[in-house]
């Protein structure tokens, strides 16, 4: 992807839900891009483009279905072990698997039964509702109903270790990421709600869950299926939809910079 040099942070780009098809692209490892697809056949694909080129060259390495789930909703990848982790869409727990699909352990989900959600892994430390959380930390983005709740869990037993109760989403938050250059987290909800609400991006505060900034994107791309990542490099937001055949980098404050196919 153009500008992005330093890969794209550690959340999911969106791929299944409720047996549609969402896409996602991720950084697995440092020096490296890769990236993870979830094709309209429900399959898991690791994709791994050069690590210098300007615009990326996406390939499939490896592919694989996550065996505890048949229709997901949240994935994540693990930067510190190479791992991937998964909910599947209203189940109990989030399963993590190797890279080559085998399945090694899971762990409770936070909050209800849920399809919208997302999961995130920090890339740095964080302290979230004054709980202070260490690198690759695992956050659950429950967006089912009402405001956004985030749970930070533990990744061997699913203890929840902190929560913030946000101010943002009216049932249909279906995505998030954690900005480690603005020390913030971006929502983002789906096109579900009434037309002030569709396709709403918020920045919410780690401390508070207040909503620093909030715009839509209703003009300029539609989110169904969907989800928002954070490019590393530049700070810049990347969305994607299942009723889009393109992905769009938005600035922080909203501005559209460009499509990238």
């Amino acid at each position: 992807m153009r500008g992005c040099q330093g890969g794209i942070s550690s959340g999911a780009l969106p791929f299944r839900k409720g047996g549609m098809s969402r896409t996602l692209l991720e950084q697995v490892m440092p020096f490296v891009r890769v990236g993870i697809l979830r094709a309209l056949m429900g399959t898991t694909a690791l994709l791994m483009t050069t690590s210098q080129p300007a615009i990326a060259q996406l390939a499939i390495t490896a592919q694989f279905d996550p065996s505890g789930s048949s229709s997901n909703c949240g994935l994540a990848v693990d930067s510190s072990t190479h791992e991937v982790w998964v909910h599947g869409c209203s189940g109990a727990d989030i399963q993590r698997y190797s890279t080559a699909g085998t399945f090694l352990s899971s762990v409770p989900r936070g909050g209800e039964s849920a399809n919208d959600v997302d999961v995130e892994i920090t890339t740095k430390p964080i302290s979230l509702a004054s709980t202070m959380l260490p690198s690759n930390a695992m956050l659950f983005i429950n967006g089912e109903t009402g405001p956004a709740e985030i749970y930070a869990l533990d990744k061997g037993t699913g203890a929840v270790i902190s929560t913030l109760n946000t101010a943002f989403g009216v049932s249909h938050v279906v995505g998030g990421a954690y900005h480690r250059i603005r020390q913030s987290l971006f929502l983002i909800q789906d096109l579900v709600p009434a037309a002030a609400d569709e396709n709403r991006v918020a920045e919410i505060d780690l401390a508070t869950g207040s909503i620093l900034n909030t715009f839509q994107i209703t003009s300029t791309f539609s989110v169904n299926f969907g989800d928002l990542e954070v490019c590393n490099s530049t700070g810049n937001l990347i969305v994607v939809s299942s009723d889009e055949n393109r992905i769009a980098e938005y600035t922080p404050t909203g501005t559209l910079v460009q499509y990238h196919p």
